[in-house]
Parts: structure tokens; sequence; C-alpha cells
């Protein structure tokens, strides 16, 4: 019998009563258990399960669940007797959804804290019907966050004193990082030895030591928040980095392949070796550690994907959800405290070379300056970066997927249109990519990157070179999902600079493999040779295992140059009428250029 997709609810119980398909995330719980440390943050980023494993939690310990233990858990791995944990429905759980505090204005970003305290208070109280009617009314008084909590463990040591609390708490830094980014002041104030959010976990503190608080389970999205209180709240492990606990949230392959045969599959309707091998590109890479474990899919994506695939098994043209193409704002946030060098290398880097090596900051201090690696590992922490491996001291971070890479490549348009004023007009877009899916040409494309160049200013081209051209295609050629696009893809015979491999969702006759070359005035002595070293590089990429695969394959060597087209006259070898500006060069036969 198939079970529904996990569509829309992060309540285990909910998504269970619904016959929903469960990703089994309960062999984590005797895992949990078995630590030195009952109190625990755990950090990845955005929509990648982490509230519905907080939930999960909360059914697996709360004591007002034990008479529905089999009905929630009897299909997991919890479920069975063996793998029962002596701490199953012994805790009174309190929650707490930091989510939705706002931070637009800093005034009122104190009063939605309490007002989420007090709230999950007196849910609390009415849940283990304990209190009485005066002390549920001071909980709706406006008290501050610390004294809610003092008050509360008060009034439950009154009513249940030998009672043990587990404390749940999704999102522990969301409006903290916002502050963060944006007004560092205040999120000094307030995470500092007299800040109301340092005195609320200094109070959970003190009823851990007697005892009244006996675990702590809080998720999150980065480490600064806890790094700027660790001494008002160093009772807690950090296991993010983890390799025990590496699959805990996110989707295996197994699982993937699990979730669609237990779903939506059909037999005969389509093939699911191919559409896994469809969805790794766009989905899977994530990896938070260095230890050599299984790369994870995105859930949210994965589960999106799915909904949309299961109307009538064809891809969707949109193969990213649009909440988190949205995202794209997040690498403005991280990367505008930097100085500009800095936040452009870290762009060129990653979107020319797919990789950038770096440190990863454990623990951020708010007191020094804002460094280029403590901004990279900002960007791994919200999943905008991943860990490929360690590189001695360092680590080598790429993007982890084509969605994430849509990310970056929104980021430099809006960034070209704002600094700019470049318009990525989306006719002229839709000509260019039709003439290079149906005609196996790259005349509207190098014509539209020669407009874009035109709109720089001579100022501009200081330190232009052939990472800045590569940079300006790519969001060009990203206004499509016809192609899966790749830059320096490693062959045996070296590196590509843009490879353009059929993506399955649109009918696609052929693809590409370009090889980029700007030339500055002062270059155009060695315009013969670059040529002539261009047209052998393209040669050896189509004969090299990897490439020599891709069906109807189309190879060019493009050469860009600010000089005109008069100036160029000089130069023998070239073709006549070409745009002003550019020479562009198709490899057709071992032989022939054109």
């Amino acid at each position: 019998m198939k079970k529904q997709l996990p569509i829309l609810t992060s309540n285990f119980a909910t998504l269970i009563a619904g016959d929903g398909y469960y990703v089994d995330k309960t062999e984590f719980i005797p895992r949990l258990e078995s630590l030195n440390y009952p109190n625990i943050f755990f950090l990845r980023p955005r929509r990648f399960g982490k509230s519905l494993h907080l939930s999960m939690l909360e059914y697996y310990y709360g004591i007002q669940y034990k008479d529905k233990f089999t009905e929630l858990f009897g299909e997991c791995y919890i479920g069975k007797p063996e793998n029962f944990t002596p701490l199953k429905n012994s805790y009174y759980i309190l929650n707490f959804n930091f989510s939705g505090i706002k931070t637009q204005e800093e005034d009122k970003i104190e009063k939605e804290f309490n007002s989420e305290i007090s709230s999950q208070i007196l849910s609390f109280l009415d849940t283990y019907s304990i209190g009485s009617e005066s002390d549920s009314q001071i909980f709706r008084s406006e008290l501050s966050s610390p004294d809610l909590m003092r008050k509360f463990f008060t009034v439950f040591k009154r009513f249940i004193p030998a009672g043990k609390i587990y404390i749940l708490i999704d999102e522990y830094d969301h409006f903290t990082n916002e502050l963060f980014a944006f007004n560092k002041e205040h999120f000094k104030d307030i995470v500092s030895r007299n800040g109301w959010v340092r005195k609320f976990y200094e109070t959970i503190k003190i009823y851990m030591g007697e005892g009244i608080v006996d675990r702590f389970f809080a998720t999150g999205v980065t480490p600064v928040t806890l790094d700027s209180m660790t001494s008002g709240f160093n009772v807690a492990k950090n296991i993010t980095l983890s390799e025990e606990f590496h699959e805990m949230a996110g989707f295996t392959e197994a699982e993937v392949r699990s979730l669609i045969l237990g779903t939506i599959y059909s037999e005969g309707a389509f093939k699911v070796d191919e559409v896994i091998d469809e969805m790794r590109s766009w989905y899977n890479g994530s990896k938070f550690t260095t230890e050599p474990v299984e790369k994870l899919y995105n859930p949210q994506l994965v589960i999106s994907f799915l909904s949309e695939f299961k109307r009538n098994y064809e891809y969707p043209t949109k193969m990213a959800d649009i909440n988190v193409i949205s995202d794209y704002t997040k690498i403005t946030k991280i990367l505008s405290v930097l100085p500009i060098e800095d936040s452009e290398n870290i762009i060129e880097k990653v979107t020319t070379e797919d990789s950038i090596l770096s440190e990863l900051t454990l623990q951020f201090n708010n007191e020094v300056p804002y460094t280029k690696s403590d901004a990279i590992s900002l960007l791994f922490y919200n999943g905008l970066l991943t860990i490929e491996k360690n590189v001695y001291d360092f680590i080598s971070f790429v993007i982890p997927n084509f969605v994430i890479k849509h990310l970056y490549w929104e980021f430099l348009r809006k960034k070209f249109e704002a600094e700019f004023g470049v318009r990525y007009e989306a006719d002229e877009v839709i000509d260019l990519i039709s003439e290079l899916i149906n005609e196996g040409r790259v005349d509207r494309l190098v014509a539209y990157t020669q407009n874009i160049m035109k709109i720089l200013s001579v100022r501009d081209f200081k330190g232009f070179g052939e990472s800045q051209l590569k940079i300006m295609m790519l969001t060009i050629l990203s206004k499509t999902n016809a192609y899966l696009i790749e830059s320096e893809r490693e062959t045996r015979a070296g590196f590509p600079d843009i490879l353009l491999t059929d993506s399955k969702i649109f009918e696609v006759k052929y693809q590409y493999a370009f090889e980029l070359k700007y030339i500055p005035q002062t270059g155009l002595k060695n315009l013969a040779t670059i040529r002539k070293e261009g047209i052998e590089q393209l040669k050896k990429y189509k004969d090299s295992d990897q490439i020599k695969m891709i069906k109807n394959l189309k190879t060019f060597l493009i050469i860009f140059t600010t000089v005109s087209k008069r100036s160029l006259s000089k130069f023998s070898g070239f073709p006549e009428n070409l745009p002003k500006g550019c020479l562009w060069h198709r490899f057709r036969q071992p032989t022939q250029t054109s």
C-alpha cells in the first residue's frame, strides 16, 4: 500500500495520521541517549528536516503520548521492543519555536520573543493540566523571558515535584542571525553578559543544575549566537560536525529511492534510476563533516520535486522550490559585511572554479573583525557551500548542487542589474537559448555577452579577465533549466571553462563545451598563439573519456577583446564579419576552425 508524500507538515503525528511517508530517523534516538551530553545543539540549513525531527522527539519522549506509542512509532525502527530506550515517554515537553520572530523593528524583537515564551508556557500548563488561573494570569503579563522561565519552573515544581522536563527549541538563532548581519551592535547587546537572550539561556542552565530540566535539544542554522553566549550556556554539546549524526537530517540516496518506491512509483511509468540520476545533480551534494560520509539530499527540494513529478511523470520546468530560490538574498547578507575585494574573490572562486579553500570558523567572536573565513563558514552553515574534503589545515568548500548554483547566478544577475544597469531581457535570452538548443550556434550568445560588456564602462574593465567573462556568460546561460551548467569540470585533459549538458527537462538537440579567452589590448600580439592553443585544448577535451560520450557535442573557442574590429584587421587568421569587439571560433573537426 502506497503512502502519501510528506508535504506541508513538520508535525510527526499529523504525518503518521495522514498515512504520510516518514523517512525513518528514529535510529538516532538511542545514539543521542547514549551520549554523555544530555543537552544538544544541532545545526543544519533551513528546510533540511530539523523541525520534523524535533516533533518526532516530542512524541517519543512526551509522557502524554505513552498510550499512542504503537500508533505513532509501530512502523519505525524505534517502535520495535528491542529498540526501546529507557527514557521513552518519560518527560514533560516544553517547546519553543523562534522562526516567527521578526527583526525589522528593533524595539519589538524582545517583545515577540517574550510572547513566544509566554505562549508556550501557557500551552504547557494546559497540556499537562497544571497551575491555577492566577498562575496563568502571571504568564499573560508582560514579563521578561528570564522572569517568565523562573516563575514557570516554580509552578512546575509546586505541582509535579518529581517531574523532568525536556526542552526542545526550533530555530534558536533565527532572529539573532538577522541581527548579526545587519545590526551587530544590537546583536552584541542581547547576547552579552546582561543581554536578555543570554539571560534566558542562563535561567535554563540554572534549572538544569537543579535537575528539573533533564534534557535539552535545540536546532538552528549557525553557531554565531551559541558562541556569543558560551560562558552563559556552556552545558550543551554542538554535534553539527559529528560523523555519527551526519544523516540525522537530510536524505541519503537509499532513503530517496525508498521514498519514491513507497509513494509515487507505478510499474512501467518511469525508471527510478534515471529519475534519481537527474535528482542527484539538482538536490544532492550536502556534506557536513570532513569524514568520508555519503552526501545528502535536501528533503524539501526532493519532496517538492516529487510532488510535481507525480502528476504526469515529467520533469517540472522549474526544478527548484520557489522558496529556496529566494535565498539568494542570504548571499548578499553574508558577504555585505566584508570588504568588497574579499566578497568578490569569494564569488569568483565558487562560481568559476567551483571550490574555495578556507578554514571553518567553529567559534564566532563578535568582538573581533569579521573575516573572509567567517563569511565562507556562514555560507557553509546556511547550505550555500558544503564540505568537499580536507586540504592540509584547510577545507575545500564547493557548491553542493545545481539549485544552489542558481542562487549564486541569481545573486550575480541582481548585482549586475543594481551596479551596472545590466538588464536580462527575457525575449532575447529565450532567442539565444533556442539557438543553442535547436541550431547548434552561439551567435546570439556571443552578441548578448558583447552587449553586456558594452554596458560596462572603461573603468570596469580594469582587472577584467576570463573569470569575469565566464561569470558574465554564466548569468546569461543560467536563465534556463534546459542545460546543466558546469564550470571547470575536471577531465584528464583539463577543465573546460563551461560545459552545457542536457538537463532532460526540455528536448535539447545540442550540448556544448566552451573555452573562453579574454585578451586585453596589450595582449593582442599573442592572438594567433592563443587561438591555436585554445583549439588544441578543445580537441583534448573532446577526446577525454568524460566528454567524448556526450552526444551531439559542439565545442567552441570564444575569444573576446575590447579592441575595435578595425584595430583587429592587421591580425591575420581571423574571419571577417564578426560582431564588433569579439572573435569566436567553433571547433568542427580536429583540423578545422571557423
